[in-house]
């Protein structure tokens, strides 16, 4: 079976007259015929019966006109689909994150693609860097967020934007510093960093922007997590800094001053396989302002 047989099949059914199924598809008449016995034969039925204005569908031919035309309609969207897929419209852009990328800048990113690419789907994952790495090179993920991934050979690593830092601390205690505060105001507060695990990480960073600042900070813990840096501080134990990603949503009785010196910004990054790039990923991509850094 053929589709063009289908294609033919249907004229007939639909105009009720080979010669107007003909001239309906631009074609001469003998072809449509010979594909209408080769479909009759082959499906072992009859599906016309000739009259003396044209044809008419047998019982077996109307039961086949149904199916014929979820075939085509079927074969018709798959071919669109398809298509969309390979200029990069449809498909699944599988995403891994770590930190807290998650809470704004990849929601604004996945907003563009969305607008240009409305029937794509996105998958979300939290994963450490080095899974972020392994599941890149396992084909399980399309790309990874976070900051400060390690050198690994195929992987691009591309900064997507950079992000302020702020000091968080009791609201009170926040205040105090005013609307921003130099790091060399912060020379003899006991400082609570985060993480732990994964270095180099975003603990690593803060303390370089407050040695380019000629500040020895002054570390009293680096803990698991932003969330067990923000209790501690909560607690008076001291202060900690977070990127603008955490100080833009509002907590209770906490509070953040925007810290100010030397490069106090720390980058977000993407990773993914140079050598796999599906056509999803590449309209993600080419929607990023985003240069490669390493």
């Amino acid at each position: 079976m053929e589709f063009r047989q289908l294609r033919y099949f249907i004229a007939v059914a639909e105009e009720g007259n080979i010669g107007a199924a003909a001239r309906r598809l631009h074609i001469s008449q003998p072809p449509i015929t010979r594909q209408i016995q080769a479909l009759e034969q082959d499906l072992g039925v009859v599906l016309f019966e000739r009259t003396h204005r044209g044809v008419e569908l047998t019982a077996a031919g109307t039961t086949f006109l149904e199916d014929a035309r979820r075939l085509l309609h079927v074969t018709e969207i798959s071919r669109v689909r398809s298509r969309a897929a390979s200029r990069g419209e449809i498909g699944e852009l599988r995403v891994a994150y770590f930190g807290t990328v998650v809470l704004h800048t990849l929601p604004l990113l996945l907003r563009q693609l969305l607008s240009v690419a409305p029937s794509a789907t996105v998958s979300l994952t939290q994963m450490s860097k080095n899974r972020q790495i392994e599941a890149l090179d396992a084909g399980t993920i399309d790309i990874g967020f976070g900051r400060f991934y390690p050198y690994q050979e195929g992987v691009v690593v591309r900064n997507v934007t950079n992000e302020r830092l702020f000091l968080g601390a009791q609201k009170s205690r926040a205040r105090s510093f005013g609307e921003q505060v130099h790091c060399s105001a912060l020379r003899n507060e006991p400082l609570i960093l985060f993480p732990r695990e994964g270095r180099p990480s975003f603990a690593d960073e803060v303390i370089g922007v407050f040695k380019n600042a000629r500040v020895e900070p002054k570390v009293v813990a680096i803990v698991e997590d932003v969330n067990a840096a923000m209790a501690l501080a909560l607690a008076g134990v001291g202060v900690t800094i977070v990127p603008e990603t955490v100080a833009m949503i509002s907590w209770p009785d906490f509070g953040f001053t925007e810290l100010v010196g030397s490069k106090a910004t720390v980058p977000v990054s993407c990773i993914y396989r140079h050598d796999h790039i599906a056509p999803i990923l590449k309209t993600f991509l080419n929607l990023l302002p985003i240069r490669e850094s390493q």
